[in-house]
């Protein structure tokens, strides 16, 4: 069976999603490729479609930077008609072989919506897109926080600051919603949170849509000693140990949210805060002077690689994860599968994974109080406690997120979309 991928990168948050699963089917023995805009990775089976400067390139980024100024930034709108194939066969000429699936991850300014259908036409080969948020089901935003327009026709669209019914979202979605509609298309989901929404979504109507999380290795990602993971680190082994990480500065991942539960912690646990160690990784710029003011804290830096990622979990006691529209994020699934708890608010893959008293604790959204709730509450659990709600995350992780129940479950989508005509 030939597997393709097609996603804009191999790194970062949704790359490394599409560059995971597309290894764990190598794994399985199925013929995978994979076609990124640009490359980063090293391996021979990530194949870069363009690395270099072309006019179509040029074209795509200067259009993404006006319209960026003219959006609402909070909902990240993309074009979605900028292509960088000029035809098909600039693509299938750099695969070994004719595909039988095509599995689109996030393909923002890499491939668009017409590009799909005509690779789909070419061959009758099925499609399948494995949501990582929210693009492939609106008008152009990534995150539609409260409009709803991607249930209807979009159009008025907030992301536009436009009050015009047939602007620029309302073009792209009924082209969108008319060549899904003429394609051999499953939808594929990470979190019962995006599977509701791409069931509202009338660009799906009448398409299959199904929920496989997404797949974290379980040779790196897994429960160790937290004294050898401290070790590692060169971290202290007395105190509590809260990590979070902060790369973004964008309002959906909530950090001033965590900034008030943090506050919250301090206001009722007082000196007892001195027995806490605070551990970031990323870009904390906008939340370091409030932390070295008020707790101890060790600033990791940009952790080199999963395994260092995976020695951050495995020293703490407690992962708090704040984002407020997100339909991941990966790092709880991460977090669950090293047997560390997560502490979120009630959104995202939160709500498949993070169960209050067994995994961690789940706050109401946008509730800074009980964010701070949960951090106490899983900071003084007894060691019994603490060891049961280990065992009760590596158990979940263990049932929905290691690598090769993700790839099992795919496997078993392609074998049901093919029929027989493939083995």
């Amino acid at each position: 069976m030939n597997i393709l991928h097609l996603s804009t990168n191999d790194v970062g948050g949704a790359g490394k999603a599409a560059n995971r699963l597309h290894r764990n089917l190598l794994d399985l023995g199925l013929n995978s490729e994979m076609i990124v805009m640009n490359r980063k990775t090293i391996n021979s089976d990530v194949i870069a479609f363009q690395n270099r400067w072309s006019f179509r390139k040029f074209r795509s980024n200067v259009s993404k930077y006006f319209l960026k100024l003219q959006t609402d930034p909070k909902y990240y709108f993309q074009n979605q008609s900028y292509s960088l194939l000029k035809k098909n066969a600039d693509l299938y000429s750099k695969l070994s072989s004719k595909p039988d699936i095509i599995i689109a991850h996030w393909i923002s300014n890499f491939v668009t919506i017409e590009n799909l259908y005509q690779l789909s036409l070419c061959g009758s080969v099925p499609v399948v897109w494995y949501l990582m948020d929210m693009a492939p089901l609106t008008g152009g935003c990534h995150y539609a926080w409260d409009c709803n327009g991607y249930m209807n026709q979009c159009g008025n669209c907030p992301a536009l600051h436009s009050n015009q019914p047939f602007d620029l979202s309302y073009k792209n979605l009924q082209k969108k919603r008319d060549l899904i509609q003429k394609m051999n298309l499953t939808v594929v989901s990470a979190s019962s949170w995006l599977t509701r929404q791409a069931k509202k979504a009338t660009v799906f109507n009448g398409k299959r849509i199904e929920q496989i999380m997404l797949g974290v290795d379980a040779e790196i990602f897994k429960p160790i000693s937290r004294d050898v993971a401290r070790k590692k680190l060169k971290l202290p082994p007395e105190p509590k140990i809260v990590f979070f990480g902060a790369q973004s500065k964008e309002e959906r991942k909530g950090m001033l949210y965590l900034i008030e539960a943090l506050k919250s912690l301090k206001k009722h646990l007082g000196d007892e805060t001195k027995g806490i160690l605070i551990i970031t990784a990323g870009n904390i710029s906008e939340i370091e002077p409030f932390l070295i003011k008020n707790f101890q804290h060790r600033h990791l830096g940009f952790l080199a690689g999963d395994r260092m990622l995976a020695t951050a979990y495995q020293a703490a006691d407690v992962f708090i994860c704040p984002s407020i529209e997100d339909s991941g994020p990966m790092m709880i699934n991460e977090s669950i599968m090293c047997g560390t708890p997560v502490v979120s608010f009630e959104m995202g893959v939160s709500l498949d994974l993070v169960q209050t008293g067994k995994t961690g604790y789940r706050a109401k959204l946008k509730n800074s109080e009980d964010l701070g709730k949960g951090i106490i509450f899983v900071l003084g659990l007894n060691s019994n406690e603490a060891g049961n709600m280990f065992k009760q995350c590596q158990a979940i992780g263990a049932q929905f997120c290691n690598h090769q129940v993700q790839a099992g479950a795919f496997k078993r989508l392609f074998e049901s979309i093919l029929g027989d005509s493939v083995n």
